[in-house]
């Protein structure tokens, strides 16, 4: 009469032990179980009546346990310890291993021994249930923003009954993890996600992740350290103010700064690239531009917008010209001056002689004094007028004979936004220089006349182009 064993061990649909004739458990089994991991060893003796018999036995047995993915049931006398796969017992697998036991080994049976190995859930709930391992890495930059690594692990639960996955992505999952972390770092700091990776396994047993948070420190839109629609955004200025040289001193040109602003479009929020352009970079550059600048005036002079449809990143270089505080109306200028000389020589030819023989006899001398001003001033100004209506003239010395004046106005900037108006003033001046005739033995000595006063540029204007001013200097 067969005796039923008290013990018994079920892996998905094989048992062994208890009431079977075939498959008997051969002495104490050992388990090992931890926080993380669940391992079961056992004997196991086929009892066949025939080789042929030992054969199929021994192949069935095999064939159940290299089965993965089974429930797992530890019976003692009707108590139970029940596994069940993907709730209480993840990612099991089984093993089977022939010994070569002789006191076994003989006849019509054999002995394996049998390993049963499995993860177990992490049964921790604070504050989410499922969360098996985590660590943070703190680096700090050179300029002490903080950027934080976070590595861990997450396992599927029974209770509630869901795979690792979704705990990783519950409310209470690593987001709370990460708020009550930041937190306790440095509550004053803002933090962003800019950075994410999850791999669930096979099963979706287990779920290892890792996030990266970088420290907030300049506005993302205006107003806005944290935007929802804005991730990993950078803004960078560049100033390309040059100095080459000006005939006056202490002349304020006009300069130039590049910014440029780079983010990416979080997909949950809005898909428009443009909509967040139009609405919150491109103000927020031009007033991060003026606070961290200052200009007496500017305007956009050239503006690229990047959009990455692809990957939903918005690129972003807007060049700025502008005039620094403290300057004044003129923003350049070149000014040239000289001599102009020519004479006339009277040439008498005398007959019968060489062919190029003459005499030559002293004429007059044409002596100028011309002075070239070229000028970019702020604001509309007019064509100055010398000579018009001005009836006194040196007897001798230097007069002015000549004026040319012309001013060429110009828009510099985007229409639709600020815009900085110049006037372009290009002036020739030609002063004579002539001696009274009948002078005795005085001689008026030949000095530089005095420069002519150019444009006055410290004030804008707004009359017309045309409109001719009176006399200047």
């Amino acid at each position: 009469m067969a005796i039923t064993n008290p013990f018994s061990i079920t892996y998905g649909s094989r048992l062994v032990g208890g009431a079977s004739n075939t498959y008997l458990l051969h002495g104490p089994y050992v388990l090992d179980k931890g926080f993380e991991s669940l391992r079961l060893v056992f004997d196991i003796v086929v009892v066949a009546t025939s080789y042929a018999t030992l054969k199929t036995l021994s192949d069935s047995l095999e064939t159940d346990f290299r089965k993965r993915d089974q429930n797992l049931v530890i019976n003692l006398g009707g108590t139970s310890w029940t596994y069940t796969s993907g709730t209480t017992i993840l990612n099991t697998r089984a093993s089977l291993s022939k010994t070569g036991d002789p006191e076994t080994d003989r006849g019509f049976s054999r002995a394996y021994t049998c390993v049963v190995e499995g993860e177990l859930p992490a049964a921790d709930a604070s504050p989410v249930s499922g969360l098996r391992d985590i660590e943070w890495n703190v680096a700090p930059e050179a300029g002490r923003q903080n950027v934080v690594t976070v590595r861990g692990v997450y396992t599927a639960t029974e209770t509630p009954a869901q795979l690792a996955s979704v705990n990783y992505l519950h409310a209470n999952g690593a987001d709370a993890e990460a708020t009550t972390f930041l937190t306790a770092l440095d509550g004053a700091a803002t933090f962003e996600l800019v950075a994410e990776e999850y791999t669930p396994d096979r099963n979706d047993h287990v779920c290892t992740f890792t996030r990266q948070y970088v420290q907030l420190l300049a506005n993302q839109s205006a107003g806005s350290l944290d935007d929802t629609d804005i991730r990993d955004h950078r803004v960078v200025f560049t100033d390309l103010s040059q100095h080459p040289g000006d005939s006056e001193e202490n002349t304020y040109r006009l300069r130039r700064v590049i910014g440029n602003y780079d983010c990416a479009i979080d997909i949950d929020q809005t898909t428009n690239l443009q909509t967040v352009f139009n609405n919150k970079v491109k103000n927020h550059v031009r007033d991060l531009f003026r606070t961290n600048f200052s200009p007496q005036v500017f305007c956009i002079e050239d503006r690229r917008v990047s959009y990455d449809e692809t990957t939903k990143r918005l690129s972003v270089s807007i060049q700025f010209l502008y005039q620094k505080e403290g300057g004044d109306g003129t923003v350049e200028v070149s000014q040239s001056s000289g001599y102009r000389e020519s004479r006339n020589i009277d040439y008498t030819p005398v007959h019968g002689e060489d062919e190029l023989a003459a005499h030559a006899d002293v004429g007059w001398v044409v002596l100028e004094w011309v002075v070239t001003r070229t000028a970019i001033v702020l604001g509309n100004k007019a064509p100055q007028r010398r000579i018009a209506d001005v009836s006194s003239v040196s007897e001798s010395g230097w007069n002015l004979v000549s004026s040319t004046s012309p001013v060429t106005r110009q828009f510099i900037g985007d229409p639709d936004d600020e815009q900085i108006e110049v006037s372009v003033i290009n002036e020739t001046l030609v002063y004579r220089f002539n001696r009274k005739p009948a002078q005795g033995s005085t001689v008026v000595p030949i000095t530089k006349p005095r420069p002519p006063n150019p444009i006055t540029p410290g004030r804008r204007t707004s009359g017309p182009i045309n409109q001719l001013p009176g006399r200047a200097g």
